[in-house]
């Protein structure tokens, strides 16, 4: 994965035109595939293709808003309102692993 400053000079330099993928790539110091692929949106700004983009970059004009289940000032969606949902199925799901299973029992 970039480096989020090697994405953005590459989009910019691509934006601005007048450079060949070539010549980006050797000014950034990536290859043409990648330079190429991003040019193409087969790429994304943070991982092998637009629909693995992580968490985008906050503009200056993006505004924090509170979490209505923790109250953390949060940019939406509140990444760890998920993260905690993520660990208590995998918790539930240990536990239903590890207990014994319950059925009647039997006289002796």
């Amino acid at each position: 994965m970039l480096p989020t400053v090697l994405i953005l000079e590459i989009r910019r330099l691509l934006d601005a035109g007048g450079m060949s993928h070539r010549a980006i790539a050797r000014k950034v110091g990536v290859s043409r595939t990648t330079v190429a692929e991003m040019a193409r949106g087969r790429r994304g700004d943070f991982g092998r293709g637009p629909e693995e983009r992580r968490a985008p970059i906050r503009h200056a004009t993006s505004i924090p808003v509170r979490c209505p289940t923790c109250g953390g000032l949060v940019y939406a969606p509140c990444r760890l309102c998920e993260v905690r949902e993520h660990q208590a199925r995998i918790l539930q799901f240990r536990r239903e692993l590890l207990e014994p299973p319950r059925g009647p029992r039997r006289a002796a």
